[in-house]
């Protein structure tokens, strides 16, 4: 299983840029992520999720919605501090993204045929119980996202797309709890511990 990212970019980059998590990084079941103790700057940015569900390589751009069949949310979680001091160095920020439990995935499932426009569908997030965004922007349709990162890597099934939006949250703390919703459905909670 994959766990691929798309950067979120207001200005569109094309191609869309992307990376990857262990499957360690995955955590389910709206369990509570414990902040990690080699960073002081935990954040986390809001994901539409899609559920790959077929085998695929060098995928048309008309034949990417047949590789997935469910919508759902996620979270990018990252060690910002980490993730500046490598970029001042100039080095690979895997380590401040691609550690364990850093990709926070929802329970419940939309089937695609619910969504036939990605780019339509409202997402938004609360901190503490409190909405801080509505309808996160999502830079790249499945359409884009699918045929350049086919190019690559192999698709299979049980693989996640995570498309990064333009929701980050600011620095998490113990006692947090993020919330996540996709067309007005609770998707995702997480307790920060």
């Amino acid at each position: 299983m994959k766990l691929l990212f798309i950067t979120f970019s207001p200005e569109r980059l094309q191609p869309p840029v992307f990376f990857l998590k262990p499957d360690t990084a995955l955590l389910r079941n709206n369990q509570p992520f414990f902040l990690p103790d080699f960073t002081q700057d935990v954040r986390a940015t809001l994901s539409l999720v899609l559920r790959v569900s077929r085998l695929g390589r060098s995928i048309g751009a008309s034949f990417a919605a047949r590789y997935f069949d469910a919508v759902g949310v996620g979270m990018d979680i990252f060690a910002q501090d980490l993730r500046q001091q490598y970029a001042l160095a100039r080095q690979p920020a895997d380590a401040a993204h691609a550690f364990d439990y850093a990709a926070p995935l929802s329970a419940a499932w939309i089937p695609a045929a619910e969504i036939p426009v990605i780019k339509d569908c409202s997402l938004c997030w609360s901190l503490n119980g409190k909405e801080t965004a509505q309808n996160a922007a999502i830079a790249y349709t499945p359409e884009e996202i699918i045929p350049h990162v086919s190019q690559f890597i192999t698709l299979r099934i049980g693989d996640y797309i995570f498309i990064n939006t333009s929701f980050t949250s600011p620095a998490l703390q113990p006692g947090n709890r993020l919330q996540a919703f996709l067309n007005g459905k609770e998707m995702l909670k997480v307790d920060i511990r």
